[in-house]
């Protein structure tokens, strides 16, 4: 999936914000809890990072409004 490194984070963040919209954070939690079911326990921990993430700039989002 992806590197344990926060670019790489970083960049799927991005990504998934900018198609999927206010959409991004369910879609990360989907994504961690199928990591979760299929035994993957590393990748269902970065989909949680991704998860703060998207809510930290979703947060700072609603702010400047």
């Amino acid at each position: 999936m992806m590197a344990d490194g926060s670019d790489d984070e970083q960049r799927l963040v991005r990504g998934i914000i900018d198609v999927h919209g206010a959409e991004a954070a369910a879609i990360a939690r989907g994504n961690a809890r199928s990591a979760a079911l299929a035994g993957q326990p590393s990748q269902a921990k970065s989909w949680i990072r991704v998860i703060g993430i998207i809510q930290q700039q979703q947060a700072g989002t609603d702010r400047n409004r």
